[in-house]
């Protein structure tokens, strides 16, 4: 019979200690553990690096003794504060941190109390530094602001050249059809046979509709901005498609189903107007008497990102590229205004549409928004923090 030896419990915790303090060595980011007086008890490389200080410097001293006395880490210091005032666990917040070097950095840190008697209490906190990777999305996010402008200006610029040849051209065009109706008439009560008047009269009613999609184009007031749900909206964007509907004899299936009832603050009508243009640009390209519109919607943080679909012949490669381009249009008795439109529209809510080309069969239009206009982007606290209040734990 073998005898079963098995190893002391003093080695195998000792195995574990040490197993546990290689892990905590290698992490890649910020550990810290502040013990019930407030001193540091555990200090990994990454939390040194990030913070600054020579680990030897930080095991030990007292979490206030080291930060407290500089002003610029008032809301650094207050998320221990508010974890062992609170007994929070899992606290996650952005803040600026400033290095003994001087240096600004910017913070990811969660930290969480570590219940327990008065001897064992303590708070963990996690430090990531995203110093780099806020600079890189607030310089995306600038740059995004910088091509929205120019657009806004470029299309602002439009307004008024097309109030203006919507003002010149509505009266002439208003005669011309009016004078070839009498002359088809006169000619027809002479006997005479001819196609002319027949032209001259479709010509000016296709300008006709060139001069109200236009005026309809430089017609878009301020933003009225009042709460609304995208169902509301989507519900009027249909409706304002009907018509056109009938009038090219299309069956349309609506696919609406898939559209959440979250609330935002927005102009409903300029939106359903936008909206509506989707709708009408799949109607008019449909290469058959029957198609399918849908619409699908999914909040994402503060934005609401919006699908329009349609199983229509698509737009060809050669034409996308110019599709929001204002008067230009495939079609030859196109007016090119519509998806302008609709682009100044969400360029007027802080947001954007484009089109997926790798869409098929079919289009794809995507429109991201901000559901409350208002809402500061930023993801520091504007408040200021605080001052540190006495609490359980020490704090050096």
């Amino acid at each position: 019979m073998y005898a079963h030896h098995h190893a002391p419990k003093s080695i195998m915790t000792h195995i574990s200690d040490l197993i546990a303090q290689n892990v905590v060595e290698s992490l890649p980011v910020g550990l810290l553990i502040v013990d019930h007086t407030g001193a540091f008890a555990t200090v990994n490389p990454a939390a040194a690096a990030i913070l600054g200080y020579p680990r030897e410097q930080l095991l030990g001293r007292g979490w206030g003794e080291l930060f407290f006395e500089n002003d610029a880490n008032a809301r650094f210091n207050q998320i221990v504060m508010d974890v062992i005032q609170n007994e929070l666990v899992g606290l996650c917040r952005v803040v600026p941190y400033a290095a003994p070097s001087g240096a600004l950095f910017e913070l990811s840190i969660t930290s969480s109390y570590l219940s327990g008697d008065s001897n064992s209490a303590g708070v963990v906190v996690i430090l990531h530094d995203i110093t780099e990777l806020s600079r890189m999305q607030r310089r995306e996010t600038e740059i995004l602001k910088e091509i929205n402008n120019i657009q806004r200006e470029k299309i602002r610029g439009l307004n008024k050249l097309a109030a203006s040849v919507a003002h010149q051209i509505r009266n002439p065009a208003f005669a011309i059809g009016g004078f070839a109706t009498r002359l088809s008439r006169q000619i027809e009560s002479l006997g005479i046979a001819s196609q002319y008047p027949g032209i001259i009269l479709d010509e000016a009613r296709r300008l006709e509709t060139i001069v109200r999609t236009v005026a309809r184009f430089a017609s878009l007031g301020p933003l009225r901005l009042e709460p609304t749900t995208l169902p509301v909206v989507a519900a009027d964007a249909r409706s304002r498609v009907q018509a056109t509907a009938t009038a090219l004899g299309r069956g349309v299936t609506w696919h609406l189903d898939a559209v959440p009832d979250v609330p935002l603050v927005a102009d409903g009508s300029l939106l359903a107007a936008a909206l509506a243009e989707l709708f009408r640009n799949s109607l008019e390209f449909a290469a058959r008497d029957s198609l399918v519109i849908g619409l699908s919607a999914a909040v994402v943080g503060e934005r609401l990102e919006i699908a329009v679909t349609d199983d229509g012949p698509g737009i060809a490669p050669a034409d996308a590229p110019h599709i929001f381009d204002p008067f230009y249009s495939s079609r030859s008795d196109g007016c090119g205004v519509g998806l302008t439109l609709a682009q100044e529209i969400l360029l007027e809510h802080n947001g954007q549409i484009a089109l997926d080309r790798a869409y098929a069969p079919g289009a794809r239009f995507t429109l991201s928004l901000p559901r409350f206009p208002s809402h500061l982007m930023s993801r520091l606290e504007d408040t200021p923090a605080r001052q540190p209040a006495p609490a359980v734990l020490g704090v050096g």
